[in-house]
Order: structure tokens, then C-alpha cells, then sequence
């Protein structure tokens, strides 16, 4: 059973609706899991198998193999590696199958939760493709690549708990309002929390606010007490932030703003993380393509500088 934790006063929708999200996230995931681990454990037996029979052959020649005791034991040996190899095949295809389908599943509540504001349409999609690109730029492998982009499309999941006119408020937030705000770092945690085969995505979601100098949230963690995923996951959370138009800034140039990154490096951004970037960048392999209207006023944000990202 699983239980979404919102805090007191939250709307009921975002109860219903983070309970559903929940539940089919844990279905999908469960399903995606057990898939993965019942291939490897196929592929595992027939590497024991291949490992028996390749041994078994490695007799003298003048032993004649054919005409050899064990013979028939090598053949049964031989055709169960087959069975097992074929059993395999189809598992992991499966399983490629379940995890496409959770990937899916994964975009489309990434892309509900930016559509609820205008100024967030396809923002969860960009910070996943540059944060893959930003870890594969410093040397990550595959499996570590993939995580990050998946914890990068559900980094504001969170946000489902929170009230439209908060959200869609295009004024500045209260003090009390901005808390609300911060706090969808952890309730996308809480959200994801209950679904073991993600619950590595849940430091890139709970800590990607968090800065090198302790002053992020929710826990203000220092240094390397924050893991790599969300140190990765600010800096292309922020890169996106400050060049889309939002009711209290113009977009930014992009060039601009891995200057104020660069500025900001060991003081609250990873400078291995922003040095990625700023190479993609320089490269043109991050292209801003700002097709969103502009905003014809600028505010102030409510609290801290203005570069802090929400």
C-alpha cells in the first residue's frame, strides 16, 4: 500500500492526484524491476551453463568427444543454454518493453505538470535532455546517465501538491507562499519514496534546490553532502530558469548566463557540472531555442538574489 504524505491544508485534487500518480508509478516500476531481474538472472545461468560446456570441450583431442562418456550430458548442456538463452531474449525484450513504457508514463506526468502554467511548457523536458548531456559530458557511464535524466523529468513532480494560485500567481510570492513553493522538493520525494525501483531517483528530486554553501533547501546541505545527480540537475534546472521568460524576468542570453554559472561555480554550482556546460555550450551542442512569447514586465523575485532559481 502505498501513502503519499502532503502537508496539512494541502487540496484534496492533489491528494487524489499524487495518490494516483503514485500508485501507477509503482506499477509500472514494479512491473519494469522484476522484468530486469528475472533477465539477469537468465543471463546468469546461461553464462554458467556456456561456462560448463566450453569446459567439458576443453578435453584432449584424442579423446574423441563424439564417442566420449560425457557426450550426451554436453548436448543436454548445449540445448538447455539454448532454451535458456532463447527465455532470456524474450525477458529482456520484455523488459525493454516495460521500461519504455514507464519512461512514457514518466514524460507524460513531467509534461502535466509544466502544462499547468504556460511559462513551464517543456521546461522538465529540457532540463532532462541537458542534465543527460551534462553527464555524459563529464565521463558518467550509461546506467548513471539514464538515472539522471529520468530524476531530471520528474524534478518538479512535487509541484502537483501545490495550489494553482500559487503556481500560476504572477506577482510576487508572500514569504508564507514561497515556502509552500520550496516544499515541492520533498513531496515529489514523498511521492516517489514508496516505489522501490526509483527510489534512486530521489535525491535528483528532494535535493536539486540544495547549493554548495548551505544556503539551498530543503536541508541545506553543504559541499559534498549533496550527491552528484541533483548537483547536476541545478545547474541545468538553473540554465533553463534564467533563459525562459517568466513573470518576474525577460529570458536571459544563454551566453550571459553561463557567465553568472560560471561566477556562481564552487559558491553554489558544482564547477565540474558548470564547466560541462559551458563546453556543450561553446560547442553549440546546447542550442536555447526561446519560441515562448516574452513577458512584457519584469518583478522582482520575492526573496534572495536574483539569481536564485525556484
Amino acid at each position: 500500500m502505498i501513502f503519499v504524505v502532503l502537508e496539512a491544508g494541502a487540496p484534496v485534487w492533489a491528494a487524489v492526484t499524487a495518490g494516483i500518480l503514485a500508485g501507477v508509478l509503482a506499477s509500472a516500476a514494479a512491473s519494469w524491476w522484476w522484468s530486469r531481474r528475472l533477465a539477469r538472472q537468465n543471463q546468469q545461468l546461461v553464462r554458467q551453463i556456456e561456462a560448463s560446456f566450453q569446459q567439458q570441450r576443453s578435453v584432449p583431442e584424442e579423446r574423441e568427444w563424439e564417442q566420449s562418456l560425457f557426450s550426451g550430458i554436453a548436448q543436454a548442456w548445449e540445448t538447455a543454454a539454448y532454451n535458456f538463452r532463447n527465455a532470456w531474449s524474450e525477458r529482456h525484450a520484455a523488459a525493454r518493453r516495460n521500461y519504455q513504457a514507464l519512461t512514457e508514463l514518466m514524460q507524460m506526468t513531467a509534461r502535466a505538470v509544466d502544462e499547468r502554467v504556460s511559462y513551464l511548457r517543456g521546461h522538465s523536458d529540457r532540463v532532462a535532455v541537458w542534465s543527460e548531456m551534462i553527464a555524459r559530458e563529464m565521463g558518467l557511464d550509461a546506467e548513471q546517465t539514464e538515472r539522471i535524466r529520468l530524476a531530471a523529468l520528474l524534478h518538479d513532480i512535487g509541484t502537483i501538491g501545490i495550489e494553482n494560485y500559487i503556481v500560476m500567481k504572477e506577482t510576487p510570492l508572500s514569504p508564507e507562499e514561497f515556502d509552500i513553493v520550496k516544499a515541492h522538493t520533498v513531496k515529489g520525494a514523498s511521492i516517489l519514496r514508496p516505489i522501490e525501483a526509483l527510489e534512486d531517483l530521489i535525491p535528483g528530486i528532494e535535493l536539486h534546490h540544495e547549493s554548495l554553501d548551505g544556503l539551498g533547501y530543503p536541508y541545506g546541505l553543504r559541499g559534498e553532502e549533496i550527491p552528484l545527480m541533483p548537483r547536476i540537475i541545478a545547474v541545468a534546472d538553473s540554465f533553463d530558469a534564467m533563459t525562459s521568460s517568466r513573470p518576474w524576468q525577460q529570458a536571459m542570453n544563454p551566453a550571459y548566463v553561463v557567465e553568472v554559472l560560471t561566477r556562481l561555480a564552487e559558491k553554489r554550482y558544482d564547477p565540474a557540472v558548470v564547466a560541462a556546460l559551458t563546453a556543450l555550450f561553446r560547442r553549440g551542442e546546447i542550442e536555447v531555442k526561446n519560441s515562448r512569447p516574452p513577458v512584457s514586465f519584469r518583478l522582482r523575485r520575492p526573496a534572495g538574489d536574483e539569481e536564485r532559481v525556484v
